[in-house]
């Protein structure tokens, strides 16, 4: 047969072997088309350098933030050991969300009750919330069905039910804290009067208040849950964060500090610090004392020269120092009252910066992949490359010649030289997997994967991307036995990531820009049944908001 292949092919014209050639290489090259065309990004919108031409501009933010989570995110998050980012891409859309927190008794409960404007949370000198309770204005009933009392109206979930809420998917991550923490969790839609300055599509969470449990080491679980992760997945969703104290505890309990410095890192340009109850001190000298406590305090836990602005504000009795005696019986209540106003605007403008929250936490999560994938990929060639080094110094140096003392034929020579072969590359992979799980070995390959980086400046932005990174490596590391079988991203899905940040965030911040410029409608109400009546009550939303 290959006698008579070669006789037809001798005797075969040029013509038909060129026509056959050229066959074959334009297959090749629509085959190869296809791939590329296969690896292109193809949206379902346009980019446009005018967004302001846009008519749905929220809409058209969702639809871009889920176009790159689906294509371009989650495609190298499913080949990445146990799927680290696959809960922030269920974190979007989301209704805005304002967390407050702070030490027991520091007057949570009673500003969140003020903005509200209701009684719906319990307030005391004592520890009186032991859980998160969600807080959101709801739509009040049809007429017959309303009742006299305002809180008979308000509708109750319990936590397991929290977790099936629509309009927040976020909400069933947190089943992984355990049924302790979901027996502490509730969710509270209020009804409120027209002319109420709380708005539509606002959550409020009201925290436990942090305290020390005396005789017992910082890791103890006295909640039944870990309070620390838990205030780092609300933070990590909110829009705004309040941390409050009051002049009773100016300074930061064991609680506190792993909050401060484990649930807020990298989360600066969210929180606002709030020092309440300022109308209980008696003179200027107390208020000093009590704020200069809190500024040393947080000065060792925010290793910064420049300590935040902190807001001192009262929950009420704006003249209850009037009546007091004493050459020093009055603070400037005026300028608490203002900052008050301040901080209650931040809490209303969480629905202004719900996007670009959303948008600065995509870009993170981009940045981040990209990060994972390159140390992944060096960590991989790195060590198929001592791999296969270590194979042929030991088969040189020990299999070769032990083969040819002890064996006489050719595949005993073998057998007999793979041997020693593997023993010493198990070995010499279990010391090479040790080594790089050291936090400074890693912290090599890091300078060494992004070099190039710190040729002309510190990498600060590196840097901090790597402290947030490093610990998701390692534990992914640590759940992977051979290292040689690393997921190894292409090189043009990484492309992707960079188009997607170079495109794809910029077009988003284009479209952020257009919508707090564009003057806002309540696009829910005119959806509403009851339209007429829900615009109504935006507007007198509104303008509550605005005399505020």
């Amino acid at each position: 047969l290959i006698v008579r292949a070669a006789a037809v092919a001798s005797s075969a014209t040029p013509g038909i072997l060129g026509a056959v050639a050229g066959a074959l290489g334009v297959a090749a090259l629509a085959a190869w088309g296809l791939v590329v065309n296969s690896r292109r990004l193809y949206r379902p919108y346009q980019a446009a350098a005018d967004a302001s031409s846009v008519e749905d501009l929220e809409g058209e933010m969702q639809r871009v933030i889920q176009f790159v989570q689906e294509t371009v995110v989650a495609p190298i998050d499913d080949r990445f050991p146990g799927r680290p980012f696959s809960a922030d891409l269920q974190d979007f859309p989301s209704t805005p969300m304002v967390l407050v927190i702070g030490n027991h008794s520091c007057g949570k409960s009673t500003f969140i009750n003020g903005i509200v404007g209701r009684h719906v949370q319990h307030t005391g000198v004592a520890p009186t919330d032991d859980g998160f309770t969600i807080l959101e204005r709801a739509r009040p009933p049809p007429e017959h069905l309303r009742s006299a009392s305002p809180s008979t109206n308000d509708i109750v979930e319990d936590g397991p039910t929290v977790l099936g809420c629509p309009e927040n998917r976020q909400f069933r991550q947190l089943q992984r804290f355990g049924d302790t923490f979901l027996g502490h969790l509730r969710r509270r839609r209020v009804v409120l009067p027209d002319n109420a300055t709380m708005p539509y599509g606002l959550q409020i969470i009201d925290s436990p208040g942090m305290i020390d449990t005396p005789g017992r080491p910082p890791s103890f679980k006295g909640r039944g849950y870990n309070f620390v992760e838990v205030v780092r997945w609300w933070a990590k969703r909110a829009d705004v964060v309040l941390i409050m104290f009051d002049p009773d505890k100016p300074g930061t309990t064991g609680e506190s500090l792993d909050v401060l410095t484990r649930s807020l890192a990298d989360l600066e340009y969210k929180f606002r610090i709030v020092l309440n109850k300022v109308d209980q001190l008696d003179s200027t000298v107390d208020f000093a004392r009590a704020y200069g406590t809190l500024g040393w305090a947080l000065s060792k836990v925010i290793q910064r020269k420049d300590i935040p602005w902190i807001y001192t504000i009262c929950n009420e009795g704006f003249d209850t120092n009037a009546n007091r005696s004493g050459p020093e019986r009055s603070l400037p209540l005026d300028g608490l009252a203002e900052n008050r106003r301040q901080v209650i605007e931040e809490v209303f403008r969480a629905k202004e910066r719900h996007y670009d929250n959303a948008i600065t936490q995509l870009e993170r999560t981009l940045r981040e992949v990209e990060m994972i994938a390159a140390i992944l990929r060096e960590l991989r060639w790195g060590a198929v490359r001592r791999c296969l080094l270590a194979i042929a110094i030991t088969s040189t140096v020990v299999g070769v010649p032990w083969s040819y003392v002890w064996a006489s034929t050719k595949l005993a020579r073998f057998l007999v030289s793979c041997t020693p072969c593997l023993l010493v590359v198990q070995g010499f992979r279990r010391q090479f997997r040790r080594w790089q799980l050291q936090e400074q070995n890693l912290d090599e390959v890091f300078r060494d994967q992004f070099a190039q980086h710190f040729i002309h400046d510190e990498g600060e932005d590196l840097v901090a991307r790597w402290a947030q990174v490093k610990p998701r490596i390692m534990t992914m590391l640590r759940a992977t036995r051979n290292w040689e079988f690393l997921p190894s991203v292409p090189k043009w899905k990484s492309d992707r990531l960079k188009e997607a940040l170079r495109t794809d965030v910029w077009y988003l911040r284009q479209l952020a820009r257009a919508n707090r410029l564009r003057p806002h409608t309540s696009r829910a109400a005119a959806e509403a049944p009851d339209g007429g009546r829900d615009a109504a009550n935006d507007r007198h939303a509104d303008e509550g908001e605005t005399q505020l």
